[in-house]
């Protein structure tokens, strides 16, 4: 086509040039049917389960097409099989059985249409959840995982997700948790150990652990990113990062940044609170822009962390409780606040200004709060740009939590 625009546009030639061009464009005419772009065909799910009723060892699709299944006992995804669920797919587990993984779970919901795993109880701790200690690969998305903390054999409650490859393995087990949500299980929301390569991102978790618990609780080597996720009312640390007292390879090295974490910490009594973000025995990382109001104590890097390589700043600090305004960096700690952190020194100084929840009120965050920021926000271009230019999980630009 651009050698008949150019003989179109030639004008030295005239007669010969037309001539030509016409024959051009019959020669184009007769190829018309070789132009016409092919559809690639849309590859059929593999090994598509239409009962309805999940039992025992499975693989294969769960089809947005048959829309709701239930667990009636516990499923095993095999060491070499796959678990792929569709967008829109609803599962029930009536009772309190368990999802086992040694293979593969691939969970792709979207944003109109979010998969639901969930007990028809309405009730914390009415199933198992995922026990994936030796998973292969993990991705969950746009996925909501309900009511979990069922209790194991011995009657203790169960973490919601727990993804615990062994930390011999010489490749690193992909793990990535983004834009879900997680709510009312009775011990920890997410629980990843060992060699596992993650990205937990703009989750929203809440509600989480009974008198224990925390919403994440990174251990024993694990790498990646926890970022833009949104982590309320947890019994205890809304995140941990660990790695172990005497076995300090792998380590445990993350990023946490622009996280907003509200009213964590409270339910384990005064023994041990939780806190907002703990960075316990030999972790390392960076800790950016993370929004911390109302958690009983707020950022705490321990001495016993590898504090040589560990940085931290631009985090933000409120509390409506008077008495836990000093715990923002716990005395006795290695963490202290920086130049550029944002610190209340009053309930009327430095509010987040929250959507709607009154951070004032620290008994009035409800389902129904949002943790959005209003337009004056003094939490709102505040942030180390290398991550963003706001604190916290909501941001100007588009990047952050999508809830």
């Amino acid at each position: 086509m651009k050698t008949l625009i150019k003989l179109l546009n030639n004008r030295l030639n005239g007669r010969l040039v037309l001539g030509i061009a016409l024959g051009a464009v019959a020669l184009a005419s007769c190829k018309k049917t070789e132009d016409v772009t092919v559809q690639t065909p849309v590859k059929a799910p593999s090994n598509p389960i239409t009962g309805t009723t999940l039992a025992g060892s499975v693989k294969g699709t769960l089809l947005s097409s048959v829309g709701t299944y239930t667990i009636n006992s516990d499923l095993k995804i095999g060491p070499k099989d796959t678990l792929f669920v569709q967008k829109g797919v609803t599962v029930n587990v009536p009772n309190n059985s368990t999802v086992y993984v040694q293979g593969v779970i691939d969970f792709e919901g979207t944003q109109a249409s979010p998969i639901t795993f969930t007990s028809p109880k309405n009730a914390n701790g009415s199933w198992g959840g995922f026990q994936c200690d030796s998973a292969q690969a993990v991705t969950i998305k746009w996925t909501h995982i309900d009511y979990t903390g069922g209790p194991d054999a011995t009657g203790r409650p169960r973490a919601t997700l727990v993804i615990s490859p062994k930390r011999t393995l010489a490749k690193r087990v992909p793990v990535i948790i983004e834009d879900s949500w997680f709510k009312g299980g009775l011990d920890d929301a997410i629980f990843l150990s060992g060699m596992a390569q993650v990205s937990v991102q703009r989750n929203t978790i809440e509600h989480e652990g009974s008198t224990d618990g925390e919403s994440i609780n990174i251990y024993d080597g694990v790498t990646g990113t926890i970022a833009y996720n949104v982590i309320w009312a947890d019994a205890g640390s809304g995140i941990k990062i660990d790695t172990d007292a005497k076995l300090l390879t792998p380590q445990t090295v993350v990023t946490v940044n622009n996280n907003t974490l509200v009213a964590n910490g409270y339910r384990r009594g005064y023994a041990e609170p939780g806190r907002g973000i703990l960075v316990d025995r030999f972790a390392a990382g960076q800790f950016y822009n993370n929004l911390l109001v109302n958690n009983y104590y707020g950022l705490d890097i321990n001495a016993a962390a590898d504090t040589k390589n560990i940085s931290y700043g631009n985090n933000f600090f409120y509390t409506a409780v008077d008495s836990t305004r000093k715990y923002f960096y716990p005395a006795g700690s290695f963490g202290k606040a920086q130049s550029t952190d944002i610190i209340s020194t009053s309930t009327s100084n430095n509010n987040p200004l929250f959507v709607n929840l009154d951070p004032s009120n620290v008994s009035a965050a409800t389902d129904n709060s949002d943790f959005h920021l209003q337009a004056g926000s003094p939490a709102k271009g505040k942030g180390n740009p290398t991550y963003n230019n706001d604190i916290g999980a909501y941001t100007s630009d588009g990047k952050g939590n999508m809830h």
